[in-house]
């Protein structure tokens, strides 16, 4: 099975080589799109490590941008990561061992399992499960969602069966160190991207969901509590297991 690696970037050249030195010799290759405001060396960088690029602009749609990469695999199987991750030692293990073997036909994908970090690698927050990370190079499999994206099987998307990798943690993160953050003003982004998918669909659990949750960090409980229960009557079929849980809680809390 040939694995083919997609990511974007924007202003990445602090963090893409750790992420292209991460998958060294487990990818076949490299699609990296770059979003046209980039200023900095990212496509210097990427096509000396023999990444395919090309550049994009940008649509306020994280799906959109990915979308554009997973159309340019050649690969069997797509693997996604970020700049800003690096795949682990066990995370190579799992992806190596997995695609040896034959993976039945039902499973679209896999989740991983992802921990976040400060730049010294010290954990930030216990590990969570991440969207499906690598999932097959399929038509029907692409991202929705302009923030917190996921892969979804398009004709229904309900009907998508991703499982978990062995093992984990899978990818480190380095996105939400605190000095990253806030050098990206990520938080306000993606607050804004998210009442962007509230204007598509007014009932878009995933969004309520993550609001909920950056209320309950910003230190703001009755909101958390107010999108919390937002995203339940949206139906908690389209949130992950975890995800129902953490808003059942949120939800009860005032």
């Amino acid at each position: 099975m040939t694995l083919s690696l997609c990511t974007i970037a924007r202003d990445e050249q602090r963090f893409l080589p750790g992420l292209l030195d991460s998958v060294r010799g487990l990818v076949d290759e490299v699609i990296l799109g770059i979003d046209r405001r980039t200023t900095d060396l990212t496509p210097d960088i990427a096509r000396a490590y023999g990444a395919r690029t090309f550049d994009f602009d940008w649509q306020d749609s994280f799906a959109a941008a990915r979308n554009l990469t997973l159309e340019r695999a050649r690969g069997d199987w797509i693997l996604v990561l970020d700049p800003d991750e690096r795949l682990l030692a066990e995370g190579r293990r799992a992806i190596a061992e997995q695609l040896a073997a034959d993976v039945p036909l039902f499973i679209d994908g896999f989740f991983a399992l992802i921990v976040e970090t400060d730049l010294d690698d010290q954990p930030l927050a216990p590990p969570e499960r991440s969207s499906s990370r690598l999932f097959r190079n399929a038509p029907d499999l692409r991202y929705l969602g302009r923030v917190h994206e996921e892969v979804r099987y398009l004709p229904n998307p309900p009907q998508t069966l991703c499982v978990m990798l062995e093992g984990g943690s899978h990818i480190r993160h380095y996105g939400m160190a605190p000095d990253v953050v806030h050098s990206r003003s990520k938080r306000e982004r993606d607050r804004r991207l998210l009442h962007l998918r509230l204007c598509d669909n007014p009932h878009d659990a995933v969004a309520y969901c993550y609001l909920a949750l950056m209320a309950r960090r910003d230190g703001r409980p009755l909101l958390a509590t107010t999108f919390a229960r937002r995203a339940l009557n949206c139906g908690p079929r389209t949130l992950h297991t975890d995800r129902v849980a953490q808003m059942h809680a949120l939800a009860g809390a005032h």
